[in-house]
């Protein structure tokens, strides 16, 4: 079955994986996960080229997280009433981390809340955007290393997450504060240059 999909999602090519993206991005209840893990198998990128291709993914989610957020900004009465509960988890994160939530919540099902009611809330489109950006990458690029590593195999790296007894999330979370990190330490390389 796994020889399969990915059978079918090499024939599909880059537009396949960038598809997965703008439809995971649009808060469709949709296995984003599954596939780009799947496309990770079939991709041979070096680590310059997956940080390439996880700018281009995460800017087409990007853009697919504005029809939530502009439908939750559109339709606000509607979506308290259909969305209650998972609105109500979105808004406690909301208050609780401001507009860095947008960031923070990405990597998990409920980033898809969050759409709505950062539109709700009338948050700037540019924060906004900027936010989604910042969360969405290191998943992007976490999820198609991963897929490198496992052969685009998703059920195998379930079975050794399980195994392990490991978040997934867990691996993303570490993820995130590396490229955190990271991103710290050249700023301040960069600001030490201008500032010399």
């Amino acid at each position: 079955m796994v020889e399969g999909i990915l059978a079918f999602l090499e024939s599909l090519g880059m537009l396949g994986l960038f598809s997965v993206m703008f439809l995971e991005g649009s808060s469709m209840p949709f296995p984003g996960v599954a596939l780009v893990i799947a496309y990770g198998g079939l991709l041979n990128h070096s680590l310059a080229a997956t940080a390439l291709l996880s700018a281009g993914l995460a800017a087409a989610y990007s853009v697919a997280s504005l029809i939530p957020y502009f439908l939750g900004n559109k339709l606000q009465t509607f979506f308290q009433k259909k969305f209650d509960k998972g609105l109500k988890k979105a808004s406690i994160l909301f208050h609780r981390y401001g507009i860095w939530s947008i960031a923070i919540s990405r990597p998990f099902g409920i980033g898809n809340y969050i759409s709505y009611l950062a539109g709700m809330s009338r948050i700037p489109i540019g924060k906004y955007g900027a936010l989604t950006f910042i969360g969405i990458y290191p998943w992007c690029f976490a999820m198609l290393r991963i897929g490198h590593y496992f052969n685009g195999n998703y059920d195998a790296f379930k079975s050794f997450v399980a195994a392990n007894q490991i978040s997934m999330y867990g691996y993303i979370v570490v993820l995130l504060g590396a490229i955190g990190i990271w991103l710290y330490m050249k700023t301040r390389s960069q600001n030490n240059k201008f500032n010399a």
